[in-house]
């Protein structure tokens, strides 16, 4: 396997785009990287339409875990979001239905409105969607109360791609300077 250089993906402070276009990155698929051209980058502003409810919980309920098909990409395209949760629960991230992020041996963490207290650009929130990858989310209603609704509000960039078919994870072709995606499952 080759050895990859060590890059920062995840960066402190307001979002970033990771690549200009014109940059090539590499995407973490089935296990291995493939590689493309940016051709685009366009900002995703955190609006009404970049909200998702995920339902209305009863006091202390836990939901179904739900695929957040608002951020569902094009093909030859990937999406780099933060979220922020709108209303009282604590949400899990899961890339792909089962796998878990933010994970330790026994717990999961989780993330609530008040992370902005510590966390205030949400960029512990940072993740990547390429074409079908999906991103799930459940949430949990930690109060004694029921909930009328659970609202995640997302924003961050765009990327249209182009395949670089001239190089190969498999056959260790690889660019020169790339930047590495993780925008699957099985991180």
């Amino acid at each position: 396997m080759p050895t990859l250089p060590m890059i920062h993906t995840y960066r402190a402070g307001p979002i970033q785009q990771i690549v200009m276009p014109g940059e090539t990155v590499g995407i973490w698929v089935n296990k291995v990287y493939e590689f493309y051209k940016v051709l685009y980058v366009e900002p995703l502003m955190r609006s009404h339409e970049l909200t998702f409810n995920l339902g209305a919980p009863a006091a202390a309920a836990i939901l179904a875990v739900t695929q957040i098909t608002l951020l569902q990409m094009p093909d030859l395209e990937f999406a780099q979001v933060r979220m922020e949760t709108l209303d009282d629960v604590d949400i899990i991230v899961y890339q792909g239905r089962a796998d878990q992020r933010h994970k330790l041996q026994n717990v999961v963490a989780t993330f609530s409105r008040y992370n902005a207290l510590f966390d205030p650009d949400a960029h512990l929130t940072e993740v990547f969607e390429f074409e079908d990858n999906f991103i799930f989310l459940q949430a949990t209603n930690n109060t004694g109360y029921a909930l009328t609704q659970t609202r995640v509000v997302f924003w961050g960039y765009r990327y249209v791609l182009e395949t670089l078919p001239k190089y190969s994870w498999k056959q260790q072709q690889l660019p020169d300077v790339w930047t590495r995606v993780p925008a699957t499952a099985h991180l």
